[in-house]
């Protein structure tokens, strides 16, 4: 996958986990996106590379668990992953340059805006479902 943020000054690449694509209804995801729900692939975190661009990630602790990545110059929310040094990769698939991927489920459905209704063409999760992260 490749990926770059809404002023081209980051460019990156990373190697997707197949089929691990997801719409997140949580609280934290929908702020972050300013949306109804963020579309996320996970990906092997080993496998990011920047192109260019790198001392123009900024990072948001935004919660015991996760960081949150985005462009300072454009503010573009690109990614996030865990603490840990977990092995996933969560990755905004807006911001991913040809990308044919489609989500495969909703998520953190329990906390969705009161205001939007998921689409009933994929599963819905209360949380985060098995083999997800």
């Amino acid at each position: 996958m490749h990926g770059t943020c809404l002023c081209g000054g980051i460019a990156f690449e990373v190697d997707e986990l197949p089929g691990l694509v997801f719409n997140c209804h949580c609280s934290r995801c929908r702020k972050a996106h300013g949306a109804a729900f963020a579309s996320l692939a996970l990906a092997n975190r080993a496998t990011l590379r920047f192109l260019r661009g790198r001392e123009l990630l900024a990072e948001y602790d935004s919660s015991t668990q996760g960081i949150r990545a985005f462009c300072s110059r454009c503010g573009s929310r690109l990614m996030n992953w865990q603490k840990n040094d977990g092995p996933y990769l969560g990755v905004a698939i807006g911001c991913l340059d040809g990308y044919a991927g489609r989500p495969t489920a909703h998520c953190f459905v329990d906390s969705k805006a009161p205001w939007h209704e998921p689409s009933t063409d994929i599963p819905a999760f209360g949380g985060l479902p098995a083999g997800m992260g």
